[in-house]
């Protein structure tokens, strides 16, 4: 008989003991779950952290990615001065052709996919849409304008201080540009045409002496 209470007195706390590390086993399994991982984790490297630009204003962005980039062994390269009278000659080989919004070339332009493609001639990449193209190169004042030059202005009815429009600086207060307006790429002049310098914003050189650019400078306006 004392055999029997013993031996059930052992079953009982066996029972007791297991059942203690699986309700022990289960409440550690809830207080540590499994972290997922991301990519980012998955190859050591920290996770970027999103950010919602629609909240912050255009003229605040600085761009964290270097859009421009040049083509190697490019002989144009050698010689700014050169690279400058090249943009300049590409630019004006399309004088007449349309306008058309959302087209990038050769035999139709916008405003941005013209300036998109006479840099490109040269062995210079810069983004497809104008308020893209505005954050990348050196800033430049309407007062400091050099041949060359990229230049952006707002041309909404409503003045937002936001780019819509881009040509290229030709000196002597002249620049081209694909017209919405005249409907196909034109040379106008800022005396001439008062509205684009009420409207202009400022300039991006990405062309200097030492063939430099600086993509992440924060003077925007």
């Amino acid at each position: 008989m004392k055999k029997k209470k013993l031996l059930n007195i052992t079953i009982i706390t066996t029972l007791l003991f297991f059942s203690a590390c699986s309700n022990k086993e289960s409440n550690l399994k809830k207080k540590t779950k499994p972290q997922q991982l991301s990519i980012y984790n998955i190859i050591g490297i920290s996770e970027p952290l999103k950010k919602n630009y629609k909240d912050i204003p255009q003229k605040n962005i600085v761009q964290d990615i270097e859009y421009i980039s040049y083509r190697n062994n490019n002989p144009i390269q050698r010689n700014p001065y050169q690279t400058i009278k090249s943009i300049e000659y590409n630019a004006k080989r399309f004088l007449g052709v349309p306008y058309v919004w959302g087209a990038t070339g050769p035999d139709k332009f916008d405003c941005s996919g013209f300036t998109q493609w006479v840099f490109r001639d040269v062995g210079i990449n810069i983004p497809r849409v104008s308020k893209d193209q505005a954050r990348v190169g050196e800033f430049v004042s309407f007062n400091n304008l050099q041949k060359g030059d990229m230049i952006f202005f707002d041309t909404h009815k409503k003045r937002t201080g936001k780019v819509s429009h881009v040509g290229i600086y030709l000196g002597n207060g002249n620049f081209i540009h694909a017209s919405s307006a005249g409907k196909k790429v034109v040379i106008y002049n800022f005396n001439k045409k008062p509205f684009y310098k009420k409207r202009f914003l400022w300039g991006r050189r990405v062309v200097n002496s030492n063939f430099h650019y600086a993509s992440n400078s924060n003077m925007m306006n």
